[in-house]
């Protein structure tokens, strides 16, 4: 029978203002909660009573596998600003000029407030578990805020049965361990996350030693997850790269480009070690043959530069994309060995040197095409795997065949729109794009999808998604 060792924490007020790394962060990280069991464990004369078992408990709670997180739906405020007074304003006596502003956009909870964790207990290791799980259970009791100071909750903890799990309420959050450069991670315990906490505390109650100054440490021992709504697609890892200043490509070459990356790709492939599935052959070179058979292999994306108002759609960014649901190992290997290398084209010309991301905005460029979202819409064309005679009815059915083909469920969409016309400035009409020879003759189209629950990118469909065809991007709301 499965279990769950369950921490509950409710929040007095339906405000959270905690911050990830530079990004404000929902649902509130393991880490945070692991450190909040901590301090009220040793909050003022709580400290008398910490044992080496209460210790123990949290070094066991630190190995296990991220929890999934239940917790209501949050939306980032407008934000309000307040002031502090400046650290380094000591000399100047106006007080008006002493304080500096900062800006708040907190997280607003709406339905309810309580937010679940819950770690999966195996039948097997449920007796040698059951006096750790006793002590956290009264730790969480411990609880005082998660988040700012100001973000004060009430904690429990609690053993249920798989059936009492089905039935709490809130958005299913689970963990993926994937290679996502650039994108938003959670952080969560691991082995030493204890010692590194009370190690950081203590630098911060000596950071001041008589006239001195000291800086205190930073943590430094936690892993990194993505957290993903449990209703939709698994994550899609990838390596992302960024040419240098003065070089890009137009945005109807994508597939040209794409044959370089995947050239170079090969290249790297071949003079490794690394393992791939079914062979560096098919996964990297994607040669299938006169195979029909649907193989997991990387997918080369060019990314054109778009979703600003000065945007040109230009090629300064690459992607090379894992399969749904990839482990990360691939995309990771090829961040590692294609990073600092020269694009060639079939004259061996150089055309780019594949850099690590430099530029402000390509960030929040990149976001455009992996972060999460309902609605997506084609930059680069749709190539459909068949003929449509013409007829957009049959465009249709094509365009859900492609969508099977990208391992995405056809009743996942809630609307489709095709068009010849393109959805995103810059981008072009599907007759400018080049395509490679074996594509030749098929129709394209742009194509506008709504689906039913948010799904992350990168999002490419369509008989050339391999080649950086059919690339969509996702459409603010």
């Amino acid at each position: 029978m499965s279990r769950y060792f369950c921490i509950a924490v409710t929040f007095l007020d339906p405000w959270f203002h905690g911050q990830g790394d530079d990004e404000p962060e929902w649902p509130p990280s393991p880490m945070r909660l692991f450190a909040a069991l901590l301090a009220g464990g040793q909050i003022g004369c709580r400290i008398r009573d910490w044992s080496q078992h209460k210790a123990d408990a949290l070094r066991w709670l630190a190995c296990r596998e991220p929890p999934l997180i239940i917790a209501p739906v949050a939306f980032r405020t407008s934000g309000y600003s307040f002031y502090v007074p400046n650290n380094d304003s000591n000399k100047e006596l106006d007080r008006q000029q002493r304080l500096t502003g900062k800006v708040c956009r907190p997280y607003r909870l709406r339905g309810c407030n309580d937010v679940y964790y819950l770690w999966s207990i195996e039948e097997s290791e449920w007796p040698a578990a059951q006096p750790d799980l006793e002590i956290l259970s009264r730790e969480a009791r411990h609880l005082l805020a998660l988040g700012w100071g100001i973000d004060q909750i009430v904690g429990s903890g609690s053993v249920l049965a798989q059936a009492e799990a089905s039935d709490l309420q809130g958005q299913r959050w689970r963990a993926w361990k994937a290679y996502r450069p650039g994108s938003i991670n959670w952080r969560v315990p691991c082995p030493g996350s204890l010692e590194d906490l009370e190690r950081v505390y203590q630098s911060f109650l000596r950071r001041v030693r008589g006239k001195q100054y000291f800086p205190e440490l930073k943590l430094s021992r936690f892993d990194t997850v993505t957290y993903m709504s449990a209703q939709t697609l698994p994550q899609r890892s990838y390596a992302c790269f960024e040419l240098p200043d003065g070089i890009a490509f137009r945005q109807q070459d994508a597939a040209k480009v794409a044959s370089m990356l995947r050239s170079l790709t090969c290249t790297a492939a071949k003079a490794d070690t690394h393992e791939f599935p079914g062979g560096a052959e098919l996964y990297v070179a994607g040669h299938v043959g006169t195979s029909k058979q649907h193989v997991p292999r990387f997918s080369y994306l060019p990314l054109p530069s778009i979703g600003q108002e000065h945007a040109d759609g230009m090629i300064r960014r690459v992607l090379i994309a894992e399969p749904f649901g990839g482990d990360g190992s691939h995309a990771e290997w090829a961040q590692k060995r294609v990073r600092n290398a020269v694009m060639r084209d079939r004259d061996a010309n150089q055309r780019g040197v594949l850099l690590d991301l430099w530029r402000r905005s390509s960030r929040w460029i990149i976001t455009r095409y992996v972060e999460q979202a309902r609605t997506w819409a084609t930059v680069t064309p749709l190539i459909l795997p068949g003929f449509d005679d013409g007829k957009q009815t049959k465009a249709e059915k094509l365009v859900m065949s492609a969508v099977e083909q990208a391992d995405i469920p056809v009743s996942a969409i809630a609307e489709l729109t095709l068009r010849k016309a393109p959805f995103w400035p810059g981008s072009q009409h599907p007759r400018q794009y080049m395509v490679p020879s074996y594509l030749k003759g098929f129709p394209g189209w742009h194509a506008r999808i709504v689906f039913r629950e948010p799904i992350p990118g990168p999002l490419a469909v369509g008989a050339g998604r391999h080649a950086g065809l059919g690339l969509f991007a996702n459409v603010a709301s």
